[in-house]
């Protein structure tokens, strides 16, 4: 491999790495209600922190204004201010810390000639998807400095699914460059593996959902919901209004339909990992995945367990560490069922 094929790699295997703490960092900036504690979206001067008393007075001003601190918050001292603060301050420097470690390489490459017209291409339409995924991020900021004393959880889980493309395109850009072939031909592997990769996808954005409506206090409890298995109010049709879906703060009934659908496409995902395993045993390509199908095994299961972890913790407070893990474990498993399907092609 010559120099300037190595060091590329190793500058889109470092973006993917940040890509994935800024999404560990995000988790932990909701799970600890600190997303709403900058009331400004200053892409240059906010790069500093306050730096004397004066300025964290001011701040703290401003998050006095917002309903978050009237209606959840009032009260609270410097101290706890400043820790909410932090976790909101890293989450937009190392988003500012990513568009330096990108841009300055890429530049560089750029003027040696290093990058190919396809690559180049592929990492303006990565730069396009980043701006998008920050602007959203402000709108979803947005929408707790208004009427609601959080943001919504259905931004926030569009901010995540966002961020979600933003990191499979990299690792598409990572895995295409790096010459990833396939090494089996199989449509009915083909399929459950897509299949499995749209499902996980699905599964992180109701992971959002759960964090963003608190939806895991509700039941606390595996592996019935509650005391029933199928709870009783799910096939109340008058339950399903549309106006409700909007006002979940007020509705325990939406966070039990996301709840159920969390955990049931949990289930869901861990009988096509067990179909896949098969029908690669039954297709005799089973040792060309090995590697690949054992990783993305051992992921899931430890999904699986981590998610009950996860819910039998949420007992008056959202479980900040074993959620942040949970999410951090599914980005992994995407991460590598994305090199699974990588090396099956169809028939």
């Amino acid at each position: 491999m010559n120099h300037s094929k190595k060091y590329i790699r190793i500058w889109l295997i470092t973006g993917l790495v940040m890509v994935f703490f800024q999404i560990i960092i995000g988790g932990v900036t909701r799970l600890t209600g600190s997303g709403l504690s900058i009331t400004k979206w200053e892409v240059v001067s906010g790069t500093l922190p306050p730096l004397n008393q004066r300025q964290w007075e001011r701040e703290f001003d401003l998050y006095k204004e917002t309903p978050q601190y009237e209606k959840i918050n009032e009260g609270m001292s410097m101290s706890e201010f400043k820790f909410i603060y932090f976790w909101e301050y890293f989450h937009r420097l190392w988003a500012r810390s990513i568009g330096i470690v990108f841009l300055v390489p890429f530049l560089f490459f750029l003027a040696r000639g290093w990058l190919d017209k396809k690559l180049i291409r592929q990492l303006l339409v990565l730069v396009g998807l980043g701006a998008v995924v920050a602007l959203f991020g402000w709108i979803m900021v947005m929408s707790g400095l208004t009427d609601r004393p959080w943001v919504s959880a259905y931004k926030l889980a569009m901010h995540l699914s966002l961020a979600l493309v933003v990191f499979s395109y990299l690792l598409h850009i990572y895995l295409d460059y790096s010459g990833h072939k396939a090494l089996v031909k199989n449509t009915l592997l083909k399929s459950l593996s897509v299949f499995f990769l749209v499902l996980l996808g699905i599964q992180i954005v109701y992971g959002a959902l759960m964090s963003g409506m608190h939806a895991g206090l509700l039941y606390p409890t595996w592996p019935k919901i509650g005391d029933q298995w199928f709870p009783s109010s799910l096939f109340g049709l008058n339950n399903y209004l549309a106006p409700d879906f909007w006002k979940y703060e007020s509705n325990t009934f939406i966070q039990l339909v996301v709840h159920f659908l969390h955990r049931g496409t949990a289930y869901l995902l861990l009988l096509t990992g067990i179909l896949l395993w098969w029908f690669s045993r039954k297709s005799g390509k089973l040792e060309l995945l090995r590697r690949p199908l054992l990783w993305m095994s051992i992921l899931l299961v430890l999904q699986v367990v981590l998610g009950i972890v996860t819910v039998l913790s949420c007992k008056g407070e959202i479980p900040v560490f074993w959620g942040s893990v949970h999410q951090g474990t599914a980005i992994l498993l995407l991460t590598s069922a994305w090199v699974f399907n990588k090396k099956i092609a169809l028939a």
